[in-house]
Formats: structure tokens, C-alpha cells, sequence
């Protein structure tokens, strides 16, 4: 036979896929991955005509329209990401994928009907079916799914996206291995690859398989369907645009009409070539393009043909151990891996790579946190251990718990999700729920100088996301001595770092204002585009609200920009005034100072006040008002010393929700001196977290009490 040598270095096809059928915005990149292959290993040419003249001899003997004994293809996915966990894709979607890329090999797609008359003869039904593994190499029992996280999962080239393989990897001559990863940056227009995949002529071994990232990967998306198409030997449809003679060029494909535009739309009368009578085309003359191919760029993809079953069938058939995929279905490997019939669709097996989530971080006193599972793999969990400090219960064995907090604290959780087979390694997080007190910590008027770092560090919280943060220094000061400094010279872009404050109580001040003083120096070179943002809230931390926004060419004081570390000296700070009008009624309120990188020099931050016009209300004509034990058991005593005389005592148990739960004084008339009164467990008090009001003449003070 004669040898026409195939070569695919220097490819260059960069066209876009642009529907939920086809590769949602995105590249295949598989002709350049296989010609940067040969290029570093030209031998793959030849072995890659080998390969062809193999196929040659299997068709003359191989008829496409006969039903043969279905192949089973053991599938692992690797899903890596680089978030977190963020961007796993979960088993649904991953079974959902598979059992989309056996639908369509099988040709019992329900859009099939959308072939037109022309190709309907030409639909291949392959004899394939692809199961997710359920042993794993060590003989364990899998779900064929593994998790990991790596850098390599978002990358700017192919190239690096490659070392995602070595991250995790089964012998791919006993599996067929799909990498799933979060994004691949291709171009230099912020386009990305979709997925691509390696032809097995080049080598069945440790970086056979598709790589696809995850927005492409779903049960409704056929980019799987197009790549594994690769990985099975077929070229694109639009290969070598017209060529020569369908039987030795172009995609090999007698009944796949040539085309010379990849990116063609599903319309009904495009034929961009005129050679479609050449080399034993079945159409007898000249003929529209094949939108309706997997292997093409179309958004209305539906079929395979005969001759690309025949090339998908040599290689699923060839013995080749080096590029044939005869040893993934062999008896004997579809025991070992667990794919053999009867196949067990949901194995029990022990839960892997545990993790969980939660609905809240910051909270206040007597709220509550619905925790879950999150993205646990190798199993489906039905039994869960949850531990939890300083939470009621402290344990629990439902999926989702729900835990209420009682206690300022910060606390950590513990979770372990299992099944009949076992439990997962148990995975702790420390310190991720910070409870608050419900009563503010401070009373207006407030002043923050950052002289007292003992008292600093007991009022404020610094959070850093990256970079330098927020540090108490004693580098410059607007007055005394210290003020909080980020050495941002030091960052990177999108640094971030937060200082958030204690609550305070703005009740008493009919227009409070919040005021500080900043020194900021832009930079000599680059942007400078940092960012200030103030922000309050009113719930403990839970959620925020801006209060306001300043830029760098606000925010700076010194009027030449340095590339130099800056240090104010005492005539470069600048005071800023926020209004607060809105909060004036709020009795728990923090503050947060948030900074974000963009190039800028460094800032200090310093003389944070809070002040504004006293209100009518009354001093209060008690003291010494205390409750205890506390927490309680079976009864605590209310002491309070009455200083003045009251006309009117009130005095109330709430709970967290402000609801009075029991009217302990109603109303009635107190003498100065000291009382003692009693509350008892046994007027049917539930464990929680609850209030105590004590209103004389409507001078009003409140004591939590927990009740155990």
C-alpha cells in the first residue's frame, strides 16, 4: 500500500464553539496539542501512518451496519480545581457527562431525528458503552471520580495545563482518563480552550485521555462527545479544509463531505467545497456541508457517520498495546476495574476527601449555623459525624445541622462523612465561626488613637487576604505615637486586607459621625488605583453595607508620587468625615476598613472617632443591676440597687428575638434600695440564649442570661 505521510505541525485552528451542543465559547485545541507532540517526537508521524494503513486493513474486512458484542470502557474523571473545592463538578453532573457520551456513540440521542434525509443512511450506532469505574488501582472500591487540587487547573497555555495530568492519574491501558479543570487561557484575546484531547497514536500512556474544563463538562454540552472522538482516532471534519480525495486526506472519511470552514452554522444549503465526488464518496456528486457531525464546529451536532465508526472500531479492536485500546475491554480488565456485568450502579464504598460548608462566619449571640456537606466523593454519605465547640448540640449525626451559638467566641467544627463501608478522615476547621455579642461593646463618644496595642488587639480584628495587612505600627502617626499601617509597597495587585472594629452603640447620638485621618503616596510608576472602602453593620458581621468609597486621588497626601517607601511626616494626613444619620438608632454596630491593591504605595490610618449630638435620653436611676448564676441551671437571682425613686419597673426575660417570655415586674412602683428577686428554670424555660430588660421609667438596660 502506499504510504501518504500525515502531518499535522503547523496547524492553526482557532474557531469558536457557540452553543450548548457544541463548546460553550471556547477551543479545541487537540490539532495543536498533536502537532506540538510530533514536533518534539517526530517518530509519532510515522507511528501515526502506521496506525493509518491499520485501519485501511480493518475496514476492507469490517462492516460499519453490523451489531457486535457492546465494548465496555472503564472511565476515571480527575476533577481538579484550584479554589477550594469550589470548582469541583459534582457526581451528578460527572454520571449525567457519561451517560450523555454513551447516548450519543450508541446513536440513541433524541435529536437524531434532526439529521437530514441526506445523512440519515450514513448514522453510526457504535457498539460502545462507557461505565465509571468502581476499583480503583489499589482495589478499592471508587465511584471513578477522584478530587485534587492544583495551580495547573487555571493556566494561561496548554502547555502548563498538561502537568494537571500528573496530579492524578490511572494506568490509562486499564482506564480511559478524563481530566476535568476550571479554565485554560489560550489566547492573548482572553478566548479559552474548551477542552482537547490526545490522538492514541501518539502512545497509549500517562498523558492519554481529554482535558476539559469544567463549564464544558455537563450532561446537555457534547465537547466529551468531540474529544473523546479524538482520543478514538477521528480528525476534525474540516481537516486539511477540501483535500484531495476523501479516501487519504482530510479527515479520512468518505461519507463526512469535505469542508473547508470548521466554524460553519447549521445552514441547510453551505458547501464550502466542490470536491465531494473524490476518492469513493457515497453521495455520487457534489453536496452540502455535514453541519450535523460531532467533529465539526457546528451548534447542531447529532451524529457519527459509518466511516468514522469504522476508524472509532480499529482502534477500540487493536491489540497495539502502544496505540490500540483492545486491552481496556478485555474480561479480565473490566473485572478488575469493576465495570463488568452485572455493573453496580451506586457502590457503597468509604466516603473520600472530606469537606463541609456553612451558611454563616460572623453572627451574633443566640443565632445559628447550617452546616453541610460539601463536595465529599467516593461515596454518597448516609451517615455523618459533626462535632462543634461552643455550639448547642455540640454534636450531631444529621446531614445539615442546624447550630446555635450562645456565647461570644470564636469556634471550629469537626466532620466526617460515612457510609455502611466506613468514615471519612475527619476534617477540622479551626476558628471559622466568630459569635458577637449582642450588646454593644462600646458607648458613644468612641476614640481609637492605636496608643493601647493591648486593647487594640482585644477591640479589633484584623483579616488579611493576601499580601501585607493591616499592622499596628509605630512607623508614623497622625497624633501620639502609632496608627495602623499596611506596607503596601510590598503587595500585589488585589491585595486585600480589613480591620474590623467592636460594636458600638449609636443610640445616644441623634446625628453621629464617624471621622479619621489617612496618609496615602501614589506611586511614580503605574496605576495607583487603590481603594479605601468603609463599611458598617448591624448584625455581628454577617453582612455589610458601604458607607463610603475613596480612591487613591483621594486618599493621597503627598503631591509627587515615590517609588520609595512612603512615611508621612505630621503635615501629611488628611481627616475624612462619614455620616452616619442612618445607623443613628442602632445599638450594635461595627465598622470595617477595607483595603485593596492596585498598584499604590503604602497607607496609615489612624484617630478613628465616632461622635455626634447627645439625645434627651435620661441617666439611668439604677446600678449595680447584675444577674447570677449565669449561665443558670435551675434558678438565677436578679440583684439591682434602685439609686432614685421609680414610678414605673418593668422588667422582662426575651429571647433572641426580642418576644417576652416572661413578665417578671409589671409595672409597679420601686423605693430606692436594694432588690433581689428569683427565676426559676421550672417555669418551663428552654436551654438558649435570652435577655433580661429592666425598664425604670423607661430608662432601660439589658443582661443576657443563658439558660443550660
Amino acid at each position: 500500500m502506499k504510504k501518504t505521510i500525515l502531518s499535522l505541525m503547523g496547524l492553526s485552528l482557532m474557531l469558536f464553539f457557540n452553543d450548548a451542543s457544541a463548546q460553550k465559547n471556547g477551543v479545541c485545541y487537540t490539532d495543536e496539542h498533536n502537532a506540538a507532540l510530533q514536533q518534539q517526537n517526530p517518530s509519532l508521524i510515522i507511528q501515526q501512518q502506521d496506525v493509518e494503513d491499520y485501519i485501511a486493513n480493518f475496514k476492507s474486512t469490517y462492516d460499519p451496519t453490523s451489531k457486535k458484542v457492546t465494548i465496555i470502557i472503564p472511565v476515571v474523571v480527575h476533577n481538579v480545581t484550584h479554589d477550594g473545592g469550589q470548582g469541583y463538578v459534582s457526581k451528578a453532573t460527572i454520571e449525567a457527562q457519561i451517560n450523555k457520551m454513551t447516548t450519543d456513540y450508541k446513536a440513541l440521542n433524541a435529536d437524531l431525528s434532526s439529521v437530514r434525509p441526506l445523512f440519515q443512511p450514513y448514522i453510526a450506532a457504535l457498539d460502545v458503552e462507557f461505565r465509571l469505574a468502581r476499583i480503583d488501582p489499589n482495589g478499592n472500591c471508587t465511584e471513578g471520580i477522584t478530587r485534587d487540587e492544583s495551580p495547573y487547573s487555571y493556566n494561561t497555555s496548554v502547555s502548563t495545563a498538561e502537568n494537571v495530568k500528573a496530579v492524578n492519574y490511572w494506568n490509562s491501558k486499564k482506564y480511559f482518563n478524563i481530566w476535568v479543570i476550571d479554565a485554560i487561557q489560550a489566547n492573548t484575546d482572553g478566548s479559552y480552550v474548551a477542552g482537547y484531547a490526545q490522538f492514541p497514536t501518539s502512545g497509549i500512556n500517562s498523558t492519554y485521555g481529554v482535558v476539559c474544563v469544567n463549564q464544558n463538562f455537563s450532561g446537555s454540552d457534547r465537547t466529551m462527545t468531540h474529544e473523546v472522538g479524538h482520543c478514538l482516532n477521528l480528525f476534525h471534519t474540516f481537516q486539511g479544509n477540501c483535500g484531495s480525495s476523501c479516501g487519504n486526506s482530510g479527515d479520512m472519511c468518505c461519507d463526512t463531505p469535505p469542508t473547508s470552514n470548521g466554524g460553519f452554522d447549521c445552514s441547510t444549503t453551505g458547501n464550502t467545497c466542490t470536491n465531494d465526488n473524490t476518492g469513493g464518496s457515497p453521495y455520487g456528486g457534489d453536496v452540502v456541508d455535514q453541519f450535523e457531525n460531532y467533529m465539526s464546529y457546528s451548534s447542531c451536532t447529532h451524529m457519527f457517520t459509518l466511516d468514522q465508526k469504522t476508524r472509532m472500531m480499529a482502534t477500540l479492536n487493536s491489540t497495539n498495546t502502544s496505540t490500540g485500546l483492545a486491552q481496556l475491554s478485555t474480561p479480565s480488565n473490566l473485572t478488575a476495574t469493576g465495570v463488568a456485568d452485572p455493573y453496580v450502579s451506586t457502590p457503597i464504598c468509604v466516603p473520600l476527601g472530606a469537606d463541609f460548608t456553612y451558611n454563616k462566619q460572623y453572627l451574633c449571640e443566640g443565632e445559628s449555623v447550617t452546616y453541610a456537606d460539601l463536595n465529599t466523593y467516593n461515596a454518597t454519605p448516609t451517615l455523618w459525624n459533626w462535632s462543634f465547640t461552643g455550639g448547642t448540640p455540640n454534636s450531631s449525626n444529621v446531614a445539615s445541622p442546624v447550630i446555635t451559638y450562645n456565647t461570644v467566641g470564636t469556634y471550629s467544627a469537626t466532620y466526617s462523612p460515612g457510609t455502611t463501608a466506613g468514615f471519612a478522615t475527619p476534617i477540622t476547621k479551626t476558628n471559622i465561626i466568630t459569635v458577637s455579642t449582642i450588646l454593644a461593646n462600646f458607648m458613644m463618644p468612641y476614640v481609637e488613637g492605636m496608643e493601647n496595642t493591648t486593647s487594640f488587639n482585644n477591640d479589633w480584628t484584623i483579616q488579611t487576604q493576601s499580601g501585607n495587612g493591616w499592622q499596628n505600627s509605630t512607623v508614623a502617626a497622625a497624633t501620639g505615637t502609632r496608627s495602623l499601617r499596611v506596607n503596601n509597597l510590598g503587595n500585589s495587585a488585589n491585595d486585600v486586607t480589613e480591620a474590623v472594629s467592636s460594636s458600638i452603640d449609636l443610640t445616644t447620638m441623634t446625628s453621629p459621625q464617624l471621622t479619621f485621618k489617612t496618609a496615602y503616596a501614589k506611586k511614580a510608576t503605574g496605576s495607583s488605583n487603590d481603594q479605601l472602602i468603609i463599611y458598617s453593620s448591624i448584625d455581628c458581621g454577617a453582612s455589610w453595607q458601604i458607607r463610603t468609597v475613596k480612591t487613591a486621588s483621594y486618599l493621597s497626601t503627598l503631591s509627587t508620587p515615590t517609588d520609595l517607601a512612603y512615611t508621612p511626616t505630621a503635615g501629611q494626613w488628611k481627616e475624612t468625615i462619614v455620616s452616619l444619620s442612618t445607623l443613628a438608632t442602632q445599638a450594635n454596630v461595627r465598622f470595617k476598613f477595607y483595603f485593596k491593591n492596585n498598584g499604590g504605595n503604602n497607607i496609615y490610618l489612624d484617630d478613628i472617632n465616632i461622635n455626634g449630638a447627645v439625645g434627651l435620653k435620661e441617666t439611668p436611676t439604677v446600678n449595680s443591676f447584675r444577674v447570677y448564676p449565669n449561665p443558670m441551671n435551675e434558678s438565677a437571682v436578679i440583684s439591682y440597687n434602685i439609686v432614685n425613686e421609680v414610678k414605673n419597673l418593668k422588667i422582662s426575660l426575651r429571647d433572641v428575638l426580642g418576644k417576652e417570655v416572661i413578665s417578671i415586674v409589671n409595672g409597679q412602683h420601686f423605693s430606692s434600695g436594694k432588690y433581689t428577686l428569683n427565676i426559676d428554670k421550672e417555669q418551663k424555660l428552654k436551654a438558649g440564649l435570652y435577655f433580661i430588660e429592666f425598664n425604670a421609667d423607661n430608662n432601660i438596660i439589658t443582661e443576657k442570661l443563658i439558660v443550660k
